[in-house]
């Protein structure tokens, strides 16, 4: 199934998605139609049977009441002759109850019998009652008391079933006719949209599927449709244009690539031509050149080279200046020999001189480097103890802030202790103004006990008691009041203090923080400094080995400089077995040289190796 679905038009997938989809919300709008409808045609149907049933009760009391069934059968009379009307029984019952008449039409199966329906009555309802327990039958069940006796009892009870069958099949009608719309309608929304579809992205995408395929088969001139829409398909469209000039451009690349190719083979046999010409010039040239080199092994210096050719005129040239060079080398080597053996004598001396400096200079490098070692061993323990400090540093900055918090909440207390103190002092106030009302309710008070005479005697001692009471309570507010003057003064000036003491922790915050950056500026100049000085060690150790070895080389130059006195007169010796004056040699048969290109010369990048910070000037170290 999933391989079908994967073969299916991207058009058909989505018609099959959207009514598949149309289809569940018809099911469930049908569901939901069936049964709203259902249960609103019944209620309805229920409230107008539940009327009716009252109705008969009404009629047909008189009839229950002295047992003549011709007279209730006249109270539903028009509904046992209209089926239309859904009446499918009728039962009435005295109070007993025992059955006054019943009625059940034909046709009706599963209906109950009238002792079944007499069991209903155990309950007695006082008032219409409806049981739809047997609407999964078909029928709905309805009670209905009639008039009350004397007594406030019920004569008797009128008992119905009603069929749904009718309301069933309207309600049938309705989903039926509602599935029909919803279908008919899903149906020309699908066609609509299939048409839009094949026209909107259909067509579109069957076009750049066949420019796809004409692309595989080599169509590169034919331009991409569509390239201008906005959505997926202009993407894709876009894309394959991309494609195309790409492809387009590989073409073209190749073709250059091709034409290159036919090139350079073309330019390889011209090459090969002119390697063949210049290699049999070149080999006339080498025979030349080995007949006059016979000479010069033989020690004649003064053979020279004919003409050779435009192309080797150069090469006779210097191969004769050459060899007039050596001659008079060999000419001066005979006089310089002399002079070389009396130097060497010199030379020796001073080898033995320099010998012994730079045994010196050895030592005082060894010391050198012996003290540089101390030196950065002191300043790297000195960058640890800077590193501890800036810790040590670290732990007071976080103490500072600490405390500084610390003295915030502390203002802030004492800010709230200043202000319970004026609402203390507010208090105090209430309590005076209380004390000076007692005082003149308490004059008052002796006042007209003075009018009373002997007897308000009493009441002007109470009345004197109170007085003297509000009196004290007055001064006692007075000096409560004065205290809390005192102590808010107090505690103005305890937060005056607090706050210079939260001003002085903040500098105090600040000046740590600064001493924390110059002791890790100290921490990595030391390490800077370490650094360094490790370097100029090495360097240091370097020139104690280059000089131990130049120690060594002054002595192999003394044992050289015996040596070249002896090769000196080996020299003059050797020098007077060669021919240097004017002679005259065979020269050779000038030949035609094929004409080569010169090579371009090659460039020598001289690489420099060492430490940078102990470079020095060469003039630095001549005295080694």
């Amino acid at each position: 199934m999933f391989h079908f679905l994967k073969t299916m038009p991207l058009t058909a997938k989505l018609a099959a998605i959207i009514v598949a989809v149309n289809l569940c919300g018809i099911s469930a709008f049908a569901t939901y139609t069936w049964m709203y409808e259902t249960r609103a045609l019944i209620d309805g149907a229920k409230a107008n049977w539940s009327k009716d049933v009252e109705q008969f009760a009404s009629l047909a009391a008189g009839g229950v009441k002295w047992g003549k069934a011709n007279a209730v059968r006249e109270a539903y009379s028009l509904y046992r002759d209209d089926p239309s009307l859904d009446l499918v029984q009728f039962a009435a019952f005295n109070a007993e109850p025992a059955a006054v008449d019943a009625w059940t039409r034909d046709g009706i199966n599963g209906l109950p019998a009238p002792a079944d329906l007499a069991k209903s009555l155990s309950a007695k309802p006082e008032k219409t009652t409806i049981d739809d327990s047997g609407i999964s039958a078909g029928v709905v069940t309805i009670i209905a008391p009639l008039p009350l006796d004397k007594s406030g009892k019920a004569t008797g009870y009128i008992v119905t079933n009603w069929s749904v069958e009718k309301i069933a099949a309207e309600v049938r009608q309705k989903v039926l006719i509602s599935l029909l719309t919803q279908s008919v309608i899903t149906a020309l929304a699908v066609i609509a949209f299939l048409l839009a579809m094949r026209s909107l992205v259909g067509r579109p995408i069957r076009i750049i599927s066949e420019r796809i395929s004409a692309l595989q088969k080599g169509d590169l001139a034919s331009p991409v449709t569509y390239k201008e829409n906005g959505d997926e398909i202009g993407f894709l469209a876009r894309a394959l244009e991309v494609f195309r000039h790409e492809a387009i451009a590989k073409v073209e690349r190749e073709q250059a690539a091709a034409e290159q190719s036919a090139s350079l083979d073309a330019e390889r046999a011209r090459n090969a031509l002119f390697t063949e010409e210049a290699s049999n010039t070149q080999r006339l040239v080498m025979t030349a050149l080995a007949k006059a080199l016979e000479k010069l092994a033989a020690g004649d210096f003064s053979i020279h080279l004919a003409d050779l050719g435009p192309e080797f005129d150069k090469l006779r040239q210097d191969f004769n200046n050459m060899v007039e060079a050596v001659a008079a080398a060999l000419t001066e080597i005979k006089a310089a020999s002399v002079a070389v053996e009396g130097g060497s004598s010199e030379l020796a001396s001073s080898a033995d001189q320099l010998a012994k400096r730079t045994e010196q200079q050895a030592a005082s490098l060894e010391q050198t480097a012996a003290a540089l070692d101390e030196v950065t061993t002191t300043v790297r323990t000195s960058s640890q103890r800077a590193e501890n400090a800036g810790k040590l540093v670290e732990e007071t900055k976080r103490s500072a802030h600490v405390s500084a918090t610390v003295v915030r909440d502390a203002i802030g207390a004492m800010d709230r202790i200043q202000t319970s103190s004026s609402q203390i002092g507010r208090i105090i106030g209430v309590i005076d103004e209380i004390a000076f009302q007692t005082n003149l309710l308490a004059l008052n008070a002796g006042v007209e006990a003075a009018r009373a005479g002997e007897a308000g005697k009493g009441f002007a001692v109470v009345a004197q008691e109170v007085r003297e009471l509000a009196q004290r309570s007055a001064n006692a507010a007075k000096e409560i009041k004065n205290l809390i003057n005192v102590s808010g003064q107090e505690v103005a000036a305890g937060v005056g203090l607090v706050n210079e003491t939260g001003d002085a922790l903040l500098k105090i915050e600040e000046q740590i923080n600064r001493i924390s950056d110059s002791i890790a500026s100290i921490v990595q100049s030391y390490r800077e400094q370490a650094t360094g000085l490790q370097e100029i060690n090495g360097a240091i150790n370097q020139m104690d080995q280059a000089t131990q070895q130049n120690a060594a080389m002054v002595e192999e130059t003394n044992a050289a400089c015996q040596e070249l006195l002896q090769q000196g007169r080996l020299l003059q010796d050797s020098a007077g077995r060669f021919v240097v004056g004017a002679s005259t040699a065979s020269q050779p048969k000038p030949v035609q040289a094929a004409r080569q290109p010169r090579p371009e010369p090659r460039v020598f990048t001289q690489r420099h190796v060492g430490n940078a910070a102990v470079a020095a000037a060469p003039g630095a170290w001549e005295e080694f």
